[in-house]
């Protein structure tokens, strides 16, 4: 494989042009000069969505001659929260070939869901869950730092023919969207210069600020009243080692939630980029992008590290840490002892109120710097759940958190919302290609149906979600089981059960229609039950024995029925090692399933959580070697035979263990021969001869470890099969 060159050209134009502008240093990367006066469709905001939406467009319709203008009035990608990812994100950014081999070089891995439930009345004891996500060689999530991650995307579009001009605010209220096409005056912040661009399409990427979608319609409140605050900071720790003494399981590489009755703490990990010169990060991204572009092996990218001395970096590891409290939560009548602002107050009041909290952040030590002097240290947002209830009209649509929100909880921002811009992309070069305004609607009319069912879907999951955390036995043995199980394991919809492995023709299909699997019959059931029981009690009030015992019967009920029609059960899901605590027929038993795989391990030299995949040897953070002890997954209970034939049909033959490779190697052989015995033109009416014997036992008895070279992959495609 030829060297990757490694760039310079952003850097050399800072070189050239000292004064050039954040925002001038980024356009230079479009491949239009200037804004274009015409566009088929003008995206209002280039936050994660207004991206997404963008890329998915180009992607699903690559022969179609689709005009992209995006327009940010930011000069350049900025902070804003929102970190974790899940895997219906990383399918995505697999079918547009954004691989992890390269993403865990610019972001940190997420590897799984834990789930801490706190007991407000015996403390300090908890309950835990803990889902640890698909294998590696399957599916691997990350960790974002935004506005690191919209740099990259923004760098991407414009790699793909997609102009995103930064600095360059729309004028809402002078804008016009209509049926005849829409008219965007756009002013250049650095220059106050304003040009118009006309197009038959806007999508409004604003977020929450629904700069157009508000024009449609005042934002809607659910009646019941239920609603959340989120505050939140920055944090490093140089005792990391130690959270595991106090919250058991816990890995860094987790999105980790500690839960009590009024709500949630999050705990995540991640890459800060923060401080880097722009120039110098420009031209690394466009570094790993091409390396993307080679398909260059894992262990050929160079690592975080190297990255960061071949071009001048700086990076870090922080914590981003917060809490989602219900609008209820009872608070002192004054607050003024437990900081200087309101979210500083409210974040130690409810540190103080728990001891697993208060033992767990004196683990951590507040930046004071981080994003600069003028970001604010402390950070709040109130009220957060709404719903748009218009979400396009004549000439416009609205994406993302344009539609709504509800909590934080379970990730739904990108990771729900990437489904409203998969639908937006599916459906825009058939809005563009109808033949009048009746055609539009019609074709935008499955897009308003999405948009009014998703948001009061996930709004339940959500009331569902913070009932349960009023005791600690519903936290760690309803609530996210149900989630985990009914999100991943839904029938018809889960991207899981074809291995993650799907192409972008099909992804908004799977998107759409999963909302964490909140929509299914037996979800439904169990927050139905949820609701009616405890609906009315008080965020103070902990639920009874006899209300808890109404819960759990009712789960009950629903999971023996599901398991007795096969709803959840089969590939890939072994519950047993999928979710801690809980059987193979997903039966609750702490006791006797207090384990899971083990998906991930911490390197040895720099303690950056990384897959294990017997194929990626190096740590991708500082490039060292891993023992086999860190880059080998960790089976428990065993993987049979049936699910390491069922991987090995959407994952690479050179990311499993020597025994396992073996094993597949002989299948295939048997499986060939058998195939050639039993063709019309050469049976014979012989038995064909037995399997091998390795076909009869898996796994086999333990032996010295001694890796073999990779071998071809192994039934990675349909034609590979034949």
């Amino acid at each position: 494989m030829s060297p990757v060159p490694v760039p310079s050209t952003f850097r050399d134009r800072k070189a050239a042009n000292p004064a050039i502008t954040d925002a001038e240093l980024l356009n230079s990367g479009n491949s239009s000069a200037t804004p274009a006066t015409d566009s088929d469709v003008t995206v209002v905001g280039a936050g994660i969505h207004g991206l997404l939406y963008s890329i998915g467009t180009r992607f699903r319709w690559p022969d179609a001659p689709i005009k992209l203008s995006v327009f940010e009035k930011a000069t350049r990608p900025q902070w804003k929260i929102g970190e974790s990812t899940l895997p219906y994100f990383a399918a995505w950014t697999n079918t547009v070939g954004l691989k992890p081999e390269y993403l865990l070089r610019i972001f940190t891995l997420h590897d799984g869901l834990e789930f801490y439930t706190l007991d407000r009345e015996n403390q300090p004891e908890y309950t835990d869950f803990c889902s640890g996500g698909p294998p590696p060689n399957l599916n691997i999530a990350y960790q974002l730092q935004r506005a690191m991650s919209e740099l990259v995307f923004t760098i991407f579009a414009q790699r793909n023919g997609i102009d995103v001009w930064h600095g360059h605010a729309a004028d809402v209220q002078n804008t016009v969207v209509s049926a005849e096409g829409d008219v965007i005056p756009i002013k250049n912040v650095d220059s106050n210069q304003e040009i118009v661009t006309k197009s038959p399409l806007l999508v409004d990427a604003t977020g929450r600020f629904r700069q157009f979608a508000s024009k449609a319609a005042r934002v809607k409140r659910f009646e019941d009243g239920f609603n959340q605050d989120a505050y939140w900071a920055y944090f490093v720790s140089d005792r990391e080692d130690e959270i595991p003494n106090e919250l058991r399981g816990f890995e860094a590489g987790h999105t980790n939630h500690v839960c009590f009755p009024e709500g949630w703490m999050y705990l995540i990990r991640m890459i800060s980029w923060d401080g880097s010169p722009l120039p110098n990060l420009i031209d690394m991204v466009n570094y790993v992008l091409d390396h993307a572009a080679a398909g260059t092996p894992h262990d050929e990218v160079p690592s975080t590290a190297e990255l960061a001395k071949m071009f001048g970096l700086t990076y870090r590891f922080i914590w981003s840490i917060g809490y989602a409290t219900r609008s209820d939560t009872t608070w002192p009548a004054d607050l003024t002892p437990y900081g200087s602002n309101e979210a500083e107050r409210r974040f130690n009041f409810i540190t103080q109120k728990y001891q697993k909290l208060t033992a767990v952040m004196k683990l951590f030590t507040r930046l004071e710097d981080h994003y600069g002097s003028d970001f604010e240290k402390w950070q709040i947002r109130k009220q957060l759940n709404y719903q748009s209830a218009v979400v396009s009209g004549p000439g416009w649509i609205t994406i993302g958190d344009g539609l709504g929100f509800t909590n934080p909880l379970l990730s739904p921002g990108i990771n729900t919302g990437i489904a409203s811009d998969a639908l937006a992309s599916e459906l825009t070069y058939k809005v563009l290609k109808a033949k009048n305004e009746e055609e539009k609607r019609v074709i935008w009319k499955k897009y308003d149906d999405f948009a009014a069912s998703a948001i009061p879907s996930l709004h339940k999951m959500n009331q569902f979600l913070y009932l349960c955390l009023l005791h600690p036995t519903l936290g760690g043995r309803i609530a996210f089981m149900w989630a985990l199980m009914a999100g991943h394991a839904k029938d018809k919809y889960a991207i899981a059960r074809i291995g993650f492995n799907v192409e972008i023709e099909r992804y908004s299909e799977f998107a759409e229609n999963w909302h964490w699997g909140a929509q299914t019959e037996d979800y439904v059931s169990i927050a139905n039950k949820v609701i009616e029981v405890l609906g009315k009690n008080h965020v103070d009030q902990r639920p009874t024995d006899a209300q808890v015992k109404e819960i759990v019967d009712h789960s009950e009920m629903l999971r023996k029925a599901a398991v007795e029609a096969n709803r959840y059960l089969g590939f890939p899901f072994r519950f047993d090692a999928w979710f801690r605590n809980f059987g193979p027929q997903i039966e609750y038993d702490p006791e006797k399933y207090p384990y899971a795989d083990s998906i991930a391990a911490q390197c040895h030299n720099c303690k950056t959580w990384n897959p294990r995949r017997a194929d990626w040897r190096i740590c991708a953070n500082c490039g060292v070697d891993r023992p086999q002890s860190e880059y080998e997954i960790q089976y428990t209970p065993p993987l049979p035979a049936e699910y390491l034939l069922g991987f090995a049909t959407v994952a690479p033959l050179e990311s499993f263990n020597e025994d396992q490779r073996a094993f597949l190697v002989a299948h295939r052989a048997a499986e060939q021969l058998k195939h050639k015995l039993l063709t019309p033109t050469n049976y014979t009416g012989a038995t064909p001869d037995p399997l091998p014997p390795m076909m009869m036992v898996w796994p086999p008895p333990p032996k010295p470890h001694t890796m073999v070279a990779p071998a071809a992959p192994y039934y990675t495609t349909p034609a590979a099969q034949e």
